[in-house]
């Protein structure tokens, strides 16, 4: 989506209160595991669970839809590198990404930003058990769904050509109806969701860890779930959406890596479920930072030759609505 000179200066003036701007800029203190020109990565200082990292753009965009394509690139190719150094420092076996996009979805900043979170068995964090699932999304709307994100695809890879992209690929077989499907992943609509609309988005990748997944591959999963995040916004009437990336092995993990898409409104109480309570850490949190930041010492973002020529936006400019409200629900830190 193209930035407005009017929402441009909306976004001038929220970075001046912003609380992670000023992180970035040095004016405020924090526990720096890692950062190059575009991005930076902080422990989080009231910790969901040992080892739990901030990543974030330096750039202030409120959601998703709003980075620039080569910046989207940049950020989301390098959350396989920096999973890897999480967890290779805590000695985990699993992991979890976790966005919110919109205050109803929890998201409680108005700088765009994730949470990495490395798991393992018996870790007792359970907020992303996702078992209770009970919305059944009527036909004609998975129909819908099923026509529309093929389209907003298509309309990528026409922005952004892939040298590697010709049509489906090698199918695999996964729970569901599926919707949209290339060589890299496959994209289904559970019977049942934790929400209406919940969608699973499938690496085919053989491996099982996001750690190992390309930078282009993981750039490439994170596109299709910003896609598919905005077409359950915009076709389902969704007022926030969550992302949830699965990988590895721990209690509530599926044991192969899966994006959750979970459209989200006022009154479905999932928060209570989804989110954590912030917590003094009974551990040393600079020794933790410490372990983090001598693993991330070799993290790069390689541009690859296909894609230095200029590109244009993640998004078709059709969440304008989504932007605006994040934009003035703002406030807070997430």
């Amino acid at each position: 989506m193209e930035i407005t000179p009017e929402v441009r200066a909306q976004l001038d003036e929220q970075k001046k209160q912003c609380i992670f701007c000023k992180i970035i800029s040095g004016e405020m203190e924090c526990k720096l595991v890692f950062e190059d020109e575009t991005v930076a990565a902080y422990l989080d200082i009231y910790p969901a669970i040992k080892g739990h990292t901030l990543f974030m753009l330096k750039e202030h965009y409120p959601i998703m839809p709003y980075i620039p394509a080569n910046e989207f690139k940049h950020y989301f190719g390098l959350i396989p590198s920096l999973t890897e150094a999480v967890k290779d420092s805590i000695i985990a076996t699993g992991a979890n990404v976790f966005i919110a996009n919109g205050g109803v979805a929890g998201q409680q900043s108005g700088h765009f930003l994730l949470h990495i979170f490395p798991r393992e068995q018996g870790d007792g964090f359970f907020n992303f058990w996702l078992n209770k699932r009970n919305e059944i999304l009527p036909s004609e709307q998975v129909t819908m769904l099923a026509n529309n994100l093929p389209i907003m695809m298509n309309n990528h890879f026409g922005r952004n050509p892939a040298p590697w992209h010709s049509g489906k690929g090698e199918t695999m077989h996964v729970p569901g109806t599926v919707i949209y499907e290339d060589e890299k992943v496959i994209v289904s609509v559970p019977e049942k969701g934790v929400t209406k609309g919940h969608i699973e988005i499938y690496s085919k990748e053989e491996d099982r860890n996001i750690e190992n997944l390309s930078q282009e591959s993981s750039s490439h999963l994170f596109y299709v779930a910003s896609f598919a995040a905005t077409a359950v916004f915009e076709g389902l009437g969704a007022q926030g959406t969550n992302i949830i990336a699965k990988s590895g092995n721990s209690d509530d993990n599926e044991g192969r890596l899966v994006i959750h898409i979970l459209p989200r409104s006022a009154e479905d109480g999932l928060n209570d479920t989804l989110l954590w309570k912030p917590g003094q850490p009974t551990y040393d949190l600079d020794q933790v930072a410490s372990t983090v930041k001598d693993k991330t010492w070799k993290i790069a973002y390689k541009e690859t030759e296909e894609e230095k020529p200029t590109v244009k936006s993640v998004s078709s400019g059709s969440a304008e609505e989504e932007i605006q409200k994040a934009i003035q629900d703002a406030g807070g830190s997430n």
